[in-house]
Formats: structure tokens, C-alpha cells, sequence
């Protein structure tokens, strides 16, 4: 039984990575005891096949690049069944803000605009100032 678990495993892997804790309530839905899959899980750990911490790596770069803010990154997380103590620094949440702001401004905006447009995104008030700064002296907007 653990053999055609382990194939199933493998033919979700194929398609896309899958957080540990993702890929056990998606063989649970196939039909599977949690007491089957857990040494199936190990097994894929212990080779390779999964790696939470490399994934959480790739979710918060890109996150970065998409410009998500530090709460939306948690959120995904917890959605995805994984804890989601994840640490961006500073400055990455300050180049998550302005590849936000890149994406959605093409013209000019007033600063007051554009702190808002990011703290209702979910960035924090010192982040979307600085951000604001830099994005419209950038700019160069008054």
C-alpha cells in the first residue's frame, strides 16, 4: 500500500511542490490513513523530494518580486498549512513595496496617495513612507 501512496506522492510532486503538510491532506483526500502517508512523508523528506523551509525560501522571493507585503506572505502561509515565521528584513519589504509601487504607478502621484495605496496593502507605515520616498524621488515628484 505505501508503494502506490509513495507513486501518488511522487506523481503530485511532478506537477508542482507541495509543503509537507499540503501534500498530507491532499493524499487524505485520495483516500489514504494519515498512519500510511506519515512514513511516505518522511521518506520524501529524508530524500529531498520535499523541503518546507527551501519552498518557504522561494514563496517569500517571490513574494518580494511581486510585491507582497510581509502579512500577505504569513497569510499564504497559514493557508498552506505551514507556521509562518518567516523573517523579511527591512529592506526587502521596502523593495516589496516599491516593486508594488513600479507595477501600479506609470505617472506621477502626490506622497499622501501612494502611503495609503501601500498600507492598505498591508505594509507598514514606516515602510510605505520610505518607500514613498524613494519611489517618488525616483520620479522626481515633489
Amino acid at each position: 500500500m505505501q508503494n502506490e501512496i509513495l507513486k501518488e506522492a511522487l506523481k503530485l510532486l511532478s506537477k508542482r511542490d507541495y509543503f509537507s503538510s499540503e501534500l498530507k491532506s491532499k493524499l487524505i483526500k485520495k483516500g489514504y490513513s494519515p498512519e500510511e502517508i506519515d512514513p511516505v512523508i518522511e521518506y520524501l523528506k529524508k530524500e529531498n523530494y520535499i523541503n518546507d523551509e527551501q519552498l518557504k525560501e522561494r514563496y517569500k522571493e517571490l513574494a518580494i518580486e511581486k510585491g507582497k507585503s510581509k502579512l500577505a506572505l504569513k497569510k499564504k502561509l497559514y493557508q498552506k498549512g505551514v507556521s509562518p515565521d518567516i523573517n523579511l528584513s527591512y529592506e526587502e519589504e521596502v523593495k516589496s513595496a516599491l516593486n508594488l509601487l513600479q507595477r501600479k504607478y506609470k505617472k506621477k502621484k502626490d506622497f499622501i496617495s501612494v502611503v495609503k495605496y501601500l498600507t492598505n496593502r498591508g505594509f507598514s507605515y514606516t515602510v510605505a513612507k520610505d518607500a514613498a520616498k524613494e519611489f517618488l524621488k525616483d520620479l522626481n515628484c515633489p
